[in-house]
C-alpha cells in the first residue's frame, strides 16, 4: 500500500501543477554528498527553470497515540531540503488527527510541513485535499523564491 500511496501523491501533485511553470518529477534522483556517493530518490520534486522549488515525501504511516510522526521522517526531509536547497518540505501522511503542522528546524531556515490526508472520504474529496496541498505548496514556494 505504501507504493500505491506514494504513486497517488506523485500523480495528483503532478496533475495539480500541470498548468504551472516547470515540471513535476516522481522519484527525483539526487545525492546528499558532493561526491555523489550518497544517493537519494525524492518522492516528488517540482522544478522551475531546472531548479527544485517544491519537495514532497509521501508517508503511508499513522501517527503515534500522542499524535506524532516518526522523527526519522523529518530527518529525511531535512536531508532532501538541504541537498536540493529548498526551504520548505512537505511530508504527506495517509492520516492524522492533528491537522497540518509546521516544524521549523533550528538554525537552518528549513520548514517541514506535516500534511495528513483523510483517506476515509470519497475520491473527489481526496482529490480536493490534494488540490489544497498543491495550492499551499505552490504559494509557499512562490513566497520563498522572492
Amino acid at each position: 500500500m505504501a507504493k500505491v500511496f506514494e504513486d497517488f501523491v506523485a500523480t495528483a501533485l503532478a496533475e495539480a501543477w500541470s498548468s504551472r511553470p516547470g515540471g513535476t518529477w516522481p522519484q527525483y534522483p539526487t545525492t546528499l554528498d558532493e561526491e555523489g556517493d550518497i544517493t537519494m530518490k525524492v518522492d516528488v520534486v517540482h522544478t522551475v527553470d531546472g531548479r527544485p522549488r517544491i519537495v514532497a515525501d509521501a508517508k503511508y504511516k499513522l501517527e503515534s497515540a500522542s499524535g506524532r510522526y516518526p522523527n526519522a521522517d523529518h530527518y529525511q526531509m531535512l536531508a532532501y531540503c538541504t541537498a536540493l536547497r529548498v526551504p520548505i518540505g512537505w511530508l504527506v501522511y495517509a492520516s492524522g488527527s492533528q491537522g497540518t503542522r509546521s516544524r521549523h528546524v533550528r538554525e537552518t531556515g528549513v520548514e517541514i510541513i506535516e500534511y495528513p490526508l483523510n483517506l476515509d472520504v470519497a475520491p473527489n474529496e481526496l482529490l480536493e485535499q490534494m488540490a489544497e496541498l498543491a495550492t499551499g505548496a505552490w504559494q509557499s514556494a512562490s513566497v520563498a523564491a522572492r
